[in-house]
């Protein structure tokens, strides 16, 4: 029960926190200060995860074909991080 609200409650300040997150020149479309929109390059299906690591790097995303992709900045954009093995 603790761990849910937690998590609840990270997610909710992600989400409410204007100065929480990627910087305003890291691509994509900001939306008020709340949020920033990155695309997934083409013919990516997903996100079916997203994540940050405990140094503040990312966001990861999970994508269906099993790809980890890991967003580098605005000139690099998404970049295969990992991938998964079919023999799981």
């Amino acid at each position: 029960m603790k761990t849910s609200l937690l998590i609840i409650f990270f997610f909710l300040a992600l989400t409410l926190s204007p100065s929480f997150g990627l910087p305003s020149n890291a691509g994509g479309s900001r939306k008020g200060n709340h949020h920033l929109k990155l695309q997934l390059p083409a013919g990516v299906v997903g996100p079916e995860s997203l994540a940050f690591d405990c140094n503040g790097k990312g966001p990861y995303a999970g994508v269906s074909d099993g790809r980890i992709l890991k967003w580098q900045d605005s000139k690099l954009g998404w970049t295969e991080f990992a991938s998964t093995t079919p023999f799981r």
